[in-house]
């Protein structure tokens, strides 16, 4: 089909829709409005309706997966918002879709947030963002945008009209398939559907929205023109059937958290206020310089109430924000909290250690306390109580507010603010006329807040993994052993490298960290099922060659540090592989690696029984993803800092880690 072609065939269809000869609601849906995978003429339809923070929906991703590399073209998937109220992040996540979907990347945004349902964050979406390559101006613009929210409210009234209260939920050609099924269930209703199709087709149906049509009637004539008037014809969900109640705002979220204020904190208003907000921010965070300036309006305007209190919550992915979080605690010891968080905030390009000290000491905080403190980390242990806080409030992003204990979901600006004061401040006056003194109000109102239960660090049961052979960095005999899976373009997987080197610093190189590896991608690992990652197979194999040389650990790092440069991202896959051979090639001569005889041994295919070996091992541990950590063989479902790693091996190796 010539591109000519392509560009007036939604031109002649909607002429023809207008002539009578296809009714408008079957035309094929707007890629504007519905998030559409695969073609139009694609005999079988998937509808998906899902919730991005659901860890049934996550699984049924996969699944997805499977059947796109099985069915290829005959299948065309459409996505429908259902955020459940239950699941906090899920409203947000499907806006941040839905926003990635205005510059056409949906299935890209989808695919990172299913990946990651447990760590939805405004941070992450924006992390996320980037390494999509959107436009980062239009993506914030779209996230705030009402328009985008109202299309996610508008999926959950066409899931309601559909019958569709829980996810996930699948419509196949009609066939409603409910829950996370099982691949097999899915192919024998897919099966059943293309032979239909086939009968269909020989009746006289055309390919596309004709046969479309004429299934969903044929499968579910009770449905079939809510189907096609609603999801494809984006008519207005009806009035009388409501939808699922949406998540609450934030002012609606009566769940009680107990937020505990120790004392040492920074905070701005009155000690003895009533009302007390508490922000785990992390200082390299945009969103939370962003809120900052608000926030702090909000406590002036009512500075005789309200007492601001920070705790610090740096995320792993941000390199400077655990040094501006020590250099922030620091200028606090000093008294000079407020204006230092400021000039971080209004920096947060420049939040290296080396700049920040001499611009704090320029506002005032001295020098030789200020340069102590940084080199002793005095700082470091406030700062972990704080993230051993967040984690019993289950923060799992930046910023994280709570206002007198209740957590602000969806909404922070300054109407949620006032509104929350309003109902807030009353029940504080009463505990005052009870007796309780003004200092003890907001403890005494957290008291019986409810506590996060965080899963266990390590699995119950372990894999064998048969690391023999496999690089070490640390002690090869050690008897703990902590494997990771890592595929050299992910960039989650480029991340690990100051985090295990500082984990076996602080185990003083008395573990083993064994590294091995998953690729993403189906050109040499069979438990893909698509090419996720086009480079990382090569990449892997030239890092087998470079530890059968003794130069794997610079290797890595050269290619970890750069795998964003390793593949040009134009020109067909073979000029593309070929350049990152070079490429490679490139790095271990700086590395001092024979690259004559590492490139015979990717040629000679030497690196297949390891591959082999890390592959198979994978499969029995159940990797999914990378960087996949196991500690003797034990899945680590723990923070990924070097600080929570040292504290789960400490506790593997007293036994007290069940």
């Amino acid at each position: 089909m010539s591109p000519r072609t392509k560009l007036l065939l939604p031109l002649l269809t909607l002429l023809l829709s207008l002539l009578g000869a296809l009714p408008a609601h079957a035309l094929p849906p707007d890629p504007r409005e519905v998030p559409t995978l695969g073609p139009a003429t694609a005999k079988v339809t998937i509808i998906q309706i899902s919730d991005f923070q659901c860890p049934y929906c996550s699984r049924t991703f996969v699944t997805m997966q499977e059947l796109r590399k099985i069915y290829g073209d005959e299948l065309r998937f459409v996505f429908v918002n259902l955020p459940l109220p239950f699941h906090q992040n899920a409203q947000p996540a499907a806006v941040a879709a839905m926003a990635a979907h205005q510059q056409g990347k949906f299935w890209e945004m989808q695919e990172k947030l299913f990946q990651h349902f447990g760590a939805l964050s405004e941070a992450n979406y924006t992390v996320w963002a980037q390494e999509l390559h959107l436009d980062m101006t239009q993506f914030a613009k779209d996230l705030e945008d009402p328009q985008t929210a109202a299309r996610v409210d508008r999926d959950a009234a066409v899931a309601a009209a559909l019958n569709v209260r829980g996810t996930p939920g699948f419509f196949v050609n009609g066939v409603l398939v409910a829950g996370a099924q099982p691949l097999a269930t899915f192919k024998e209703v897919i099966d059943a559907q293309l032979t239909q199709a086939n009968d269909l087709l020989k009746a006289g149906a055309t390919l596309g929205a004709d046969l479309h049509a004429k299934a969903l009637k044929a499968n579910n004539p009770a449905l079939a023109d809510n189907i096609l008037r609603l999801v494809f014809g984006h008519d207005t969900p009806p009035e009388d059937v409501a939808p699922p109640e949406p998540a609450k705002p934030a002012r609606d979220d009566k769940t009680l958290w107990r937020v505990t204020v120790r004392g040492d904190e920074p905070f701005v208003g009155p000690a003895d206020a009533l009302v007390t907000l508490v922000e785990f921010v992390d200082y390299q965070c945009p969103f939370c310089g962003k809120y900052n300036q608000e926030l702090m309006a909000f406590q002036k305007a009512h500075a005789g109430q309200v007492r601001i209190v920070f705790k610090n919550f740096p995320l792993s992915f941000h390199a400077n924000a655990q040094g501006a979080a020590e250099v922030a605690m620091c200028a606090h010891a000093q008294g000079k909290y407020a204006a230092v968080a400021e000039h971080i905030y209004a920096n947060q390009g420049s939040l290296e250690i080396a700049a920040l000290e001499p611009a704090v000491v320029a506002l005032g905080v001295a020098s030789g306390p200020l340069a102590a403190c940084l080199r002793q980390h005095k700082a470091a242990k406030a700062i972990d109580l704080d993230k051993d806080e967040a984690a019993k409030v289950a923060v799992t992003g930046t910023p994280s507010l709570y206002f007198q204990g209740r957590k602000l979901v969806n909404g922070r600006g300054t109407e949620v603010l006032e509104a929350l004061l309003t109902e807030e401040l009353p029940k504080a006056e009463a505990l005052i006329q009870q007796g309780i003194p003004a200092k003890q109000v907001y403890a005494q109102t957290v008291a019986g807040g409810k506590v996060f239960t965080p899963p266990p660090a390590l699995d119950a049961r372990g894999a064998q993994l048969h690391n023999s052979g496999s690089p070490v960095l640390g002690d090869r005999k050690a008897k703990t052993q902590v494997t990771v899976f890592v595929d050299m373009q992910c960039p989650y997987s480029a991340k690990i490298l100051p985090l295990v080197k500082d984990l076996n610093k602080r185990m003083n190189g008395k573990i083993g960290i064994v590294m091995r590896h998953f690729p993403l991608s189906n050109q040499c690992n069979p438990q893909m099922s698509r090419d996720m990652h086009p480079a990382a197979c090569l990449a892997a194999q030239w890092s087998i060659a470079a530890d059968a040389q003794g130069k794997f650990w610079p290797f890595v790092t050269r290619v970890l540090e750069n795998y964003v440069s390793l593949m040009p991202k134009e020109g067909d896959i073979e000029e593309r592989r070929a350049a990152e051979n070079d490429t490679l090639a490139s790095w271990a001569k700086e590395v001092g690696m024979d690259v004559k005889r590492a490139a015979d041994f990717v040629a000679q295919g030497r690196f297949e029984t390891q591959l082999t070996a890390d592959l198979e091992d994978a499969k029995d541990a159940t990797v999914r993803g990378t960087p996949s950590f196991y500690f003797n063989g034990r899945a680590y479902n723990g923070a990924m800092t070097a600080e929570a790693m040292e504290k789960a091996v400490k506790q593997l190796q007293a036994g007290t880690l069940k």
